[in-house]
């Protein structure tokens, strides 16, 4: 196929990209691994979108760009880039929740006061949190799939999971010619020839074995841009989310990962480490208990599971009214009462999961990349806002503003792919996979080897392990991956193992805790030595970059 811009990836980030693109006469091919709304991570987004309200483009009552640039930069520990930061905290309004209210979002209004209804959530000083109740991200989805779907220039193609980049090197610069990608319900691979490719595959969740992120986070944009040989920033940060729901005897994964939203700590709901018990433990770890940033909590609530020997804590709501809780958070309040739970009344069992990469393909503003033509948007790149860890609610505006701004840059004039025809698929003497336990040993050895070693606990004996353990099954996997026929399911096997090993090699490297990496053998922040960004780039040494 030879199509203007190919985007990869579905969710708030490639749909902004899809649309930004196609408004501006260009034809767009959308490729999604599952279906276009449902199968993305933004579809999940649970709290909501943090933006400083404007009224008369005046910060509303006491709250600031400042102050969000503030906060954002607390949540970082010193690793944000602080002009992203002030770009994104000057545009999040006006780029992305006034863009989504043009585009029919319809956020929660007030009944009072302000136009809409605003929360505050871990980490803010404000209620700056723009949402629909407890389940923004489906609103979002809603509006942004449907004009999707809708527009004379785009073009969707779900069930397509992207392969690799095809690429062309010339001394030292490297164009992106387009893509190869994988029709999982016609089994067979398409080659893509574009002007522009924009990488948009979302999150990293399924290279741990407990996650809330949705099935079809195995890192592949992560992966495919390693692969390339595109450089990948502070992999080390995997954010941990304190509060999705624990019942491990249910077998359906997806209620096992069902996320409480960070919104009800945020007005007042706290963690306990008894049912019965009437006390925040997160006090002892932070004078800001249940309401301190994601990283701060999830290491306090590891803490504490290991010191009483619990599997799991719980969650208590009960200050709230019920009629607060069914209608702003009405998703949550409705899971537990079909579990049998009523959150008025009693707490909820809760684990910590893997949630969110702050690391990412290194990007600047625009969405570049070191590969002409090549952009990043969305939790796959690395735009510097976040830092160590990123402040809750900022990521989904994150997605939107640069999907656009990306978007806006290449039909400005900015750097393009393609010139050379990619090349048809090759796959030679590979043969049909006839042992499928194989691949079910890998995918479990890999997650439970990452959860295990890699988890919220580091240290270089338990990651060294890991590294050697996931070195020699990498191997063994890229061995399968030229004697045998695509899949799918081994196309997530061969990206959440370079991605795992991408983790461990910054997690290594970085002999520090800072914020969402923490490391039992160097538990603390060291300034001096590791104020920078982890560098990790194929077939070469990790090493750091200044901030």
């Amino acid at each position: 196929m030879k199509i203007d811009c190919g985007v990869i990836g579905g969710g708030f980030a490639g749909c902004s990209a899809a649309l930004e693109l196609a408004d501006g006469g260009k034809k767009v091919h959308l490729f999604v691994k599952g279906n276009l709304m449902e199968d993305c991570n933004s579809y999940l987004t649970a709290g909501g979108l943090a933006a400083v309200p404007l009224v008369n483009n005046v910060p509303l009552g006491s709250d600031s760009f400042e102050k969000h640039e503030k906060e954002t930069l607390g949540a970082g520990k010193g690793l944000n880039d602080k002009k992203v930061v002030k770009f994104c905290a000057e545009h999040f309004f006006s780029e992305v929740i006034q863009w989504l209210i043009d585009k029919g979002v319809k956020f929660d209004k007030s009944e009072k006061g302000y136009e809409y209804s605003l929360h505050a959530e871990g980490g803010h000083s404000e209620n700056r949190v723009f949402h629909f109740k407890d389940t923004t991200g489906i609103e979002i989805m809603r509006v942004l799939g449907k004009l999707t779907r809708a527009h004379k220039n785009i073009v969707i193609h779900e069930n397509h999971m992207a392969i690799d980049l095809a690429t062309s090197k010339k001394g030292k610069k490297t164009t992106c010619l387009g893509f190869y990608v994988y029709d999982i319900d016609n089994k067979y691979v398409k080659s893509i020839s574009c002007d522009s490719v924009f990488v948009a595959t979302g999150g990293l969740g399924k290279v741990f074995s407990y996650t809330s992120n949705k099935d079809i986070a195995t890192g592949d944009g992560f992966a495919m841009c390693y692969r390339a040989g595109l450089p990948l920033i502070n992999m080390e940060f995997i954010q941990f989310h304190p509060s999705v729901y624990y019942d491990p005897s249910m077998q359906d994964e997806k209620e096992r990962r069902f996320l409480l939203t960070e919104a009800l700590r945020g007005s007042g709901a706290i963690i306990k480490i008894s049912k019965d018990s009437k006390k925040d433990c997160i006090l002892k770890h932070h004078p800001l208990g249940s309401k301190a940033t994601r990283d701060i909590v999830t290491r306090a609530e590891d803490a504490e599971m290991r010191k009483h020997g619990l599997k799991h804590l719980w969650l208590d709501c009960t200050n709230m009214s019920k009629d607060k809780l069914k209608k702003e958070f009405k998703n949550s309040y409705e899971f537990c009462l079909s579990k049998g739970i009523d959150l008025s009344k009693e707490s909820v069992p809760i684990v910590y999961a893997v949630h969110y990469s702050n690391g990412g393909v290194m990007t600047d503003m625009n969405g570049t990349t070191e590969i002409n033509g090549c952009y990043v948007v969305g939790e796959v790149a690395y735009t510097g806002l976040n830092g160590a860890t990123r402040l809750a609610s900022n990521s989904a505006p994150e997605c939107i503003l640069f999907g656009r701004t990306a978007a806006k840059y290449f039909l400005e004039g900015g750097k393009k792919a393609g010139g050379k025809k990619v090349p048809s698929w090759d796959e030679g003497n590979a043969v049909e996979v006839k042992d499928k336990i194989t691949l079910s040993y890998y995918w479990d050895i890999i997650r439970m080897t990452m959860t295990s070693l890699c988890g919220i606990s580091r240290n270089k004996e338990r990651m060294s392990t890991a590294r050697e353990v996931l070195g020699q099954l990498h191997e063994d996997i890229n061995d399968f991956y030229w004697k045998y026929k695509l899949s799918s399911d081994f196309l997530e096997i061969r990206n959440i193992i370079d991605v795992a090993i991408i983790i461990l090699d910054g997690a290594l490297l970085r002999e520090e805790s800072r914020a969402s990496h923490f490391r039992e053998d160097f538990p603390e922040q060291d300034d001096k030595r590791f104020k920078k960004l982890t560098f990790v780039k194929k077939d070469s040494k990790p090493s750091f970059r200044k901030v």
